[in-house]
């Protein structure tokens, strides 16, 4: 899976928040997205070493803690190896952090009072030029990963980010500290590294569609039904929208929600074969489209958790 899946899954936690903002219903799907790195997939063990540049060590001791923490199904993901240790690891990451601050002087408008009556009261304010202090922080890291078993480089990602801030005559403000600015960035770039290289968890609220446009009556007032029933006992709303299946209706909205009742309960063949009836229905609707695209990054995620297990008993 792609950055791009990883920021739709983002996207979807936040539509998922609006979604109940406006009371929708929704169902509760949970699951795994795939590491972005699958060479990672047969990686067990990995030691960080070897990182260069002033902050190297704060990103070398950032990235031990984020991929010591990581547990799937709750198991450790990686055995976390130190640097100098006599036991051989399958990888060794790496790197080197750069990070650079230069102030300088500049000008910007600001608005000021410039006209001031009783008890010092301001009345007239103005947009006027003004001397300012302007900090950039520029930094970068680079990230590494090398397969102790041939030697060859398996992960190698840059990260850049940058920070500027203005401080102007008058402004009732102070520059954050160029060490906690850093620290953040260096935070950020270790949650990077580690959904590059580890399967992630989502626990998400997906509305389920409700329009009956096309269905008879009958037919409309037992799919609302189900959908009132989502509120108290979703199984029981799956149930019923099975039932109505098994009785020969054919809908989009029905298509997409017992797709969604079968991805919530892990049954990801059903879910993707639901998707595909729900998607030849309505071809490219967005919410068909992201939610099969979701449950296909799960069942990779998956099927990469199973060889792995396999991997690691093989050993």
């Amino acid at each position: 899976m792609n950055r791009f899946l990883t920021a739709m899954i983002g996207g979807l936690l936040a539509l998922s928040g609006l979604s109940t903002a406006v009371r929708a219903e929704v169902l509760t799907i949970e699951g795994m997205s795939p590491a972005q790195s699958p060479e990672f997939t047969e990686i067990q063990s990995i030691a960080i070493d070897g990182f260069g540049g002033r902050d190297g060590r704060a990103l070398a001791f950032e990235l031990e803690d984020r991929l010591s923490a990581i547990r799937v199904f709750d198991q450790p993901y990686f055995d976390i190896i130190g640097g100098r240790s006599a036991v051989r690891s399958d990888a060794i990451i790496s790197g080197n952090v750069m990070a650079g601050v230069e102030q300088y002087d500049t000008v910007a408008k600001r608005r000021r009072c410039v006209k001031r009556g009783e008890k010092d009261k301001c009345i007239t304010y103005k947009n006027i030029k003004v001397d300012c202090l302007t900090r950039h922080i520029d930094f970068r890291a680079q990230v590494r990963a090398t397969r102790y078993s041939d030697g060859r480089s398996i992960y190698t990602e840059s990260f850049p980010h940058q920070s500027e801030q203005t401080i102007c005559a008058g402004d009732d403000e102070d520059f954050a500290s160029s060490e906690s600015v850093i620290r953040t960035m260096l935070s950020e770039t270790a949650n990077a590294v580690r959904n590059d290289l580890a399967p992630r968890a989502y626990r998400i609220d997906v509305r389920i569609l409700e329009s009956r446009k096309g269905m008879t009556k009958v037919e409309g007032n037992f799919f609302k039904a189900g959908i009132k029933m989502t509120k108290s006992d979703a199984a029981e709303a799956c149930r019923m929208w099975d039932e109505a299946a098994q009785n020969g209706q054919v809908h989009i909205s029905l298509a997409f929600n017992r797709a969604l009742c079968a991805e919530q309960r892990g049954d990801l063949g059903s879910a993707l074969a639901l998707y595909d009836e729900a998607d030849s229905l309505s071809p490219g609707k967005m919410e068909v489209t992201q939610s099969m695209q979701r449950a296909r990054g799960h069942l990779q995620a998956r099927d990469e958790w199973e060889l792995r297990q396999s991997d690691r008993r093989d050993r």
